[in-house]
Formats: C-alpha cells, structure tokens, sequence
C-alpha cells in the first residue's frame, strides 16, 4: 500500500500500473504455464548454485519412495535461518514440488512474494484454517514452526530451536493422523 500510493501522489503511473498488475496476478487463480515453469526452473538451476550446490540429502531411505510416498506427511523445517537457505532449496526442489509449503500469513498476502512464491513453487498460508483446509485436502505440507522467533536466534556456533507456544501443528498432525518429519 506505501509503495502504491508513493506512486500515485508522485504520478508515476507505470510504476502504479506495475504494482496494481502484480497484486492482481498474485491474487487470481491461474494454472502453472509457460512463465511460471520458466521462472521455476531459473530459480531451480541459479538458486542451489548461490548456496554452494547445496542439495536434498536423506538419512536412510527417501521418504518420497515405497509406502511411505502413500502417507500424508507434515515436514518440520528447521533450521529457519536468517535467510531460510534450507527451506529455500527444498521449496523449489523438484522432488519435493507436491508438498504445500506454508508462509507467515502477512508474508503470504505480500503481492511480490505472494506472485514470486506462486511461480516457483507450491505455497501456502500458515493460518489455522488453511493448514486445516490443506490437510483435510489430503496434501502434505512444510512449515518452519519456529517462524520470525527462531530465524531471530540464528547462531553460526549454535543451534538454536524456537518451539516455545509452537505445538499447534503437531495437534493438527495428531488430529488428521499425519506423519511428522523433522528435517
């Protein structure tokens, strides 16, 4: 809303136009095509690429293989990070395109991230009802459950967990008989 009316007080009307564009873009249903598969796969080839080649790395068997595939499953991510590396490269990891991973709410409202978010991955609001909508959906999801707070406590020589008032998703979890995965 700053930046918007910032460009209508100082008549920039392409700028207003541009951001009037993306906040309707971010907000209308729409299937994944052409621009969104573009988008998906310079953030799929640049992104890891910045990180040092960082990678999925399993401890035993995939989860994503053999009956386990079959199971609606929850992923816990920690850590959060400062600059959430981690949830960055499992969000626009291919083999982890299925999952729903769920946003800050106000995050999620944003039209820049909202639209960004949409184009190159599968992203969700972590509001209450709509982990309750996209569980009872059937759909597996990922969530940083120690949010802002734990992102706050990043330490290089430290690791740090947030967990304080934070149990909601695992009664969420309990209630729809969904498996939980640390990761």
């Amino acid at each position: 809303p700053i930046l918007l009316l910032a460009a209508i007080m100082h008549k920039w009307y392409i700028t207003t136009g541009i951001i009037l564009l993306i906040t309707i873009m971010s907000h209308t249903p729409w299937k994944k095509g052409f621009l969104s598969n573009c988008l998906m796969n310079f953030i799929r080839y640049y992104h890891p690429r910045y990180y040092n080649g960082a990678t999925v790395v399993y401890e035993g068997e995939s989860p994503l293989t053999g009956d386990e595939k079959k199971k609606q499953t929850f992923y816990a991510i920690h850590p959060h990070g400062a600059f959430c590396i981690g949830w960055s490269i499992l969000f626009v990891s291919p083999e982890m395109s299925h999952v729903r991973f769920c946003f800050s709410p106000i995050l999620f409202q944003s039209p820049f991230f909202r639209l960004f978010s949409r184009c190159a991955g599968n992203p969700g609001s972590a509001a209450k009802p709509d982990m309750i909508k996209y569980m009872k959906n059937g759909e597996d999801l990922a969530l940083p459950p120690g949010g802002f707070e734990e992102a706050t406590l990043t330490s290089p020589s430290v690791d740090r967990v947030y967990i304080k008032k934070r149990a909601g998703f695992i009664k969420l979890c309990l209630k729809y008989g969904i498996a939980v995965r640390p990761t």
